[in-house]
C-alpha cells in the first residue's frame, strides 16, 4: 500500500469515526467539523493538490442547497408550511385519520420541502395534538420520521442525496418525478400500514376530543404567502421544464428575496452553512479516497450491478446500498458511489434505484437520517423515542419499502421505461 493510499483511508476513517460518534466524538466535533479537518488533511499530506481539491467540490450541488433553503425559509415566515399541516390534520376525527393524516403530510410536503424541514415544522404541532387527545405520541412521530424519509424519493429536490443525484444523473427534475412518484406513493401506504400493524393495540377507535383542534400556531403573512407561493410556482414550473436545478434555485432565490421586501440578513442567518459546509468538505474527503482506492472500488461494483435489470441483482444492489448508507451515512456514500455509476451502461437506472435505496436506508434505524434525528431530538422533552422504539418500524419498513421499489423498478426496465 503506497503513503498516500493510506493516508486517504486513514483520513476517510477518522472522518467517518467522528462522524459515528455523534455527540460522544473526541473534542465535541460535529460533522460539519469532521469533514473540514478530513478535507483540510487531504491537501496537507498530498493526497490531493489545492486545485484537485477545489475541482472536487461541487458548486451547482451546493448552489441547489443554498437556493432551496432561502425559498424554504421564506416559506417557513410566511407559514405556508405550518398551514399546510394544519390543513391536514385540522380534518381529522379520529385517531386512525390523524396516523393517515401525518403520513400524507409529511411524505407529501417533504417531496417538495425537504424532508428535514417538514420535521422540524410538524413534530411540535403532533405533540400538541396527542398530548390534547391523550394519544400516545410515539406511533405518529415515527410515522412522521419514516414518512417523511419515504415520501422525499419522490423528486429529486426532496432531500440532499437525490440532490447529488439530480446533478450527477441525466435525468430532469420531471423525468425523475414522473417514474419515481408511483414508487414514492405505493412505499408511503406500505409504511403506513406497517407503522398502523406495529401499533394497532395502541390507537384507540373512537372520535377525537373536540379539543384536539390544534390552534393556529402561526400566523399566515398573506402578502409574503401569495408572493413566496409565486416563487415556488415558478420554481416548479423551471424544473418540470427541464431548467438546470442549481440555476432555477439560486433563480427563485433571488426573486423571493427582492419580492418578500425583508431584510435578507435573516435570510442569510437561516442558511444551513454548517450543512454546506459538511458537503463541500465531503466531496473532497471522498475524492481523495476514490483517487486513490479506485482499483479495488471498480473491481467490487461491476460485481453488484452486472444484468442490473433483474430482480435479483437490483435486490443486491439495494442491499448493498442499505448497508453503505447506515455504514458512512446515506450522503456520503451516494457521493462514493456517483463517480462510478455516471458512465455504466444501466446507469439510468442505477440512478433510481440508488435514490430509492438510500433514502429508504435512512428508515432503518434511528440515526439512519438527519429527519429521524429532528424528530427524537425535538420530542425529547415530551416523549423518549427511543432507539429500540424506532426500530420495530425501521426493520420492516426499510426491507418491505426496498423490495417494493426494486419490484416497481424491475417492471419499468420490461415495460421500457427505464434502461
Amino acid at each position: 500500500m503506497s503513503y498516500h493510499s493510506a493516508a486517504a483511508l486513514l483520513i476517510f476513517g477518522l472522518v467517518y469515526g467522528i462522524i459515528l460518534a455523534g455527540s460522544k466524538s473526541p473534542r465535541k466535533l460535529d460533522r460539519p467539523a469532521a469533514a473540514l479537518i478530513g478535507a483540510v488533511l487531504m491537501v496537507l499530506t498530498g493526497v490531493l493538490t489545492k486545485h484537485e481539491a477545489q475541482e472536487a467540490i461541487s458548486l451547482s450541488t451546493l448552489s441547489l442547497l443554498f437556493g432551496m433553503m432561502i425559498v424554504i425559509h421564506y416559506a417557513t415566515q410566511a407559514g405556508l408550511l405550518d398551514r399546510a399541516a394544519h390543513a391536514f390534520l385540522a380534518r381529522c376525527h379520529t385517531a386512525w385519520q390523524l396516523l393517515v393524516a401525518v403520513c400524507l403530510a409529511s411524505g407529501l410536503l417533504s417531496a417538495l420541502f425537504v424532508n428535514d424541514t417538514i420535521c422540524l415544522l410538524m413534530t411540535p404541532l403532533l405533540l400538541t395534538i396527542t398530548h390534547r387527545a391523550k394519544l400516545r405520541p410515539e406511533p405518529y412521530l415515527i410515522a412522521l420520521a419514516t414518512s417523511s424519509n419515504v415520501g422525499s424519493v419522490m423528486t429529486l429536490t426532496g432531500n440532499p442525496q437525490n440532490m447529488l443525484i439530480g446533478q450527477s444523473s441525466h435525468w430532469t427534475w420531471a423525468q425523475y418525478a414522473l417514474r419515481m412518484v408511483p414508487v414514492g406513493l405505493l412505499c408511503l401506504l406500505l409504511n403506513g400500514l406497517i407503522v398502523a400493524a406495529v401499533y394497532r393495540k395502541h390507537i384507540p377507535a373512537g372520535s377525537l376530543p373536540q379539543s384536539s383542534e390544534p390552534p393556529a400556531h402561526n400566523h399566515l403573512h398573506r402578502k409574503l404567502a401569495m408572493r413566496t407561493l409565486i416563487t415556488l410556482t415558478g420554481l416548479l414550473a423551471a424544473f418540470a421544464l427541464g431548467m438546470p436545478m442549481d440555476l432555477a434555485a439560486l433563480t427563485a432565490a433571488i426573486v423571493i428575496l427582492v419580492l418578500a421586501n425583508r431584510n435578507p440578513e435573516h435570510a442569510f442567518a437561516a442558511v444551513d452553512w454548517a450543512l454546506l459546509l459538511f458537503f463541500a468538505g465531503l466531496f473532497v474527503v471522498v475524492a481523495g479516497v476514490t483517487r486513490t482506492e479506485s482499483h479495488w472500488i471498480t473491481q467490487v461494483i461491476p460485481a453488484i450491478i452486472e444484468h442490473t435489470g433483474s430482480i435479483g441483482q437490483l435486490t443486491r444492489f439495494s442491499a448493498a446500498t442499505i448497508a453503505g448508507g447506515n455504514l458512512f451515512s446515506n450522503v456520503p456514500f451516494v457521493m462514493l458511489l456517483r463517480n462510478w455509476i455516471v458512465d455504466l451502461p444501466h446507469a439510468p437506472l442505477l440512478w433510481l434505484a440508488l435514490a430509492a435505496s438510500a433514502t429508504f436506508s435512512g428508515n432503518l434505524t434511528l440515526l439512519g437520517s438527519v429527519a429521524n434525528l429532528i424528530v427524537a431530538e425535538k420530542a425529547r422533552d415530551n416523549c423518549n423515542l427511543s432507539f429500540m422504539e424506532f426500530l420495530k418500524v425501521g426493520v420492516p419498513t426499510t426491507v418491505i419499502t426496498t423490495m417494493a421499489a426494486v419490484i416497481m423498478l424491475s417492471a419499468y426496465v420490461h415495460l421500457g421505461i427505464v434502461k
